[in-house]
């Protein structure tokens, strides 16, 4: 594929309409091929903003946070929106039978380390991107709900710990 000239044609594409979430996504792919991890996160981060609710916006910005080396953005952009469904407030995460989803043998991908996001992980997660690969829908489901919880958690946690150190001291963190 000729990536250079789909930027070129994406970007004639945004003149004509600006609002397009999907063009800046495209082009944001184009931009991860052609190495250019800035420019892709710009156009991933404008699509985010024009449609929040588009998923492959938020899939295109977390690879290029991963190709930048930004790890740790990389998961926020995996995290998993939950969706409430109104009569029993039950979260979509728990209807989705994750045991029951197979791996196929043909699967070359990264593998979770006991159901755990590793630095590991994500460094091949990163390789399989630049590739073109995909990651199975098993491990991207249990990505978003595990930094669903992680995120979870860290808004229930005090900000504030104050300990004794010695008779005279205290130390906050």
């Amino acid at each position: 594929m000729d990536f250079n000239k789909a930027i070129e044609l994406y970007t004639l594409a945004i003149e004509k309409n600006p609002n397009v979430a999907i063009y800046y996504a495209n082009r944001s792919f184009a931009y991860l091929k052609t190495e250019c991890f800035g420019y892709a996160l710009t156009d991933a981060s404008k699509a985010v903003e024009l449609d929040k609710t588009y998923v492959k916006g938020y899939y295109r910005r977390a690879a290029a946070y991963m190709s930048l080396g930004k790890f740790k953005e990389a998961l926020k952009n995996y995290e998993y929106k939950a969706i409430s469904v109104e009569d029993n407030k039950r979260n979509i995460a728990d209807s989705i039978n994750l045991e029951a989803m197979t791996i196929e043998n043909e699967y070359t991908g990264p593998e979770l380390e006991d159901g755990k996001v590793t630095l590991k992980f994500m460094k091949e997660l990163m390789e399989l991107y630049k590739n073109q690969g995909k990651l199975h829908r098993k491990y991207a489901y249990k990505v978003s709900i595990y930094t669903s919880d992680i995120n979870k958690l860290r808004t229930r946690r005090a900000c504030i710990v104050t300990r004794n150190i010695t008779y005279k001291y205290k130390f906050s963190v």
